[in-house]
This record gives C-alpha cells, structure tokens and sequence, in this order.
C-alpha cells in the first residue's frame, strides 16, 4: 500500500511541475508561488541534508528552465531568498549545496545572505 502512495505522489509532483512548466509564458516573469512549487520536494533536504531526491532535483531543473532570463533569475532569487527567510528550520549550507547535488547550475544563488540584484 505505501508503494502504491509514493507512486502517486511522484505522479502528482510530476503533474504539478508540468503545469507550471506549461503555465510560464515566455516573456513572463517568474512568480514565487511557481518557484515555490518547484521547490517544494525539496523542504526536508533543505532542513536535514542528506542527499536530495529525484523530485527535488527535477523541482530545481525546471526552475532553472523556466527562469531564463536575467529578469527572472532575479525574481527567483528574491524568491529563494525569501523562503531561506521565513521558513523555520532551513539551513542555509543545505540551500547553498542544492544546487551542486543536484548537479544543476541555477544561475541563481540560494541563500538567506545573497545580493539578487547583482545576479546577470
């Protein structure tokens, strides 16, 4: 019976992120609430370590591909920061590695400290 629910929550993690892969218009700034969404598998990485999950990384690959754009990596940031801000429990070395476990380069860095305007 567990298989059967982590089956359907990778499903409806996949769904999800495929909606708002689809959703982003291009020439549309991204919003928090997509970044959010995309992260959202990746709360327990970013309180406790460890290695993240393939839901995670594949939350943080379609970020980086809907926020091509300076614009949008700025607002990502801003995002990213504000989470590192206001959710208890987020350890910022964590955010800081998400990136580099997941093997994906954001562009964007994450942490509570970062200056988002000087991201290009």
């Amino acid at each position: 019976m567990r298989n059967i629910t982590s089956k359907t929550s990778n499903m409806l993690m996949f769904v999800a992120i495929l909606l708002a892969v689809i959703a982003y218009h291009e020439g549309e700034a991204i919003s928090c609430s997509q970044v959010n969404m995309f992260l959202a598998p990746c709360l327990s990485y970013l309180r406790s370590g460890g290695n993240p999950s393939q839901q995670c990384c594949g939350g943080l690959s379609s970020l980086k591909a809907a926020a091509p754009g300076k614009a949008d990596r700025q607002t990502a940031c801003q995002c990213l920061k504000s989470v590192s801000n206001t959710i208890p429990g987020i350890n910022d070395d964590n955010s800081k590695q998400l990136p580099s476990k997941c093997n994906v380069d954001l562009g964007v860095p994450f942490s509570k400290s970062v200056d988002c305007n000087s991201i290009n």
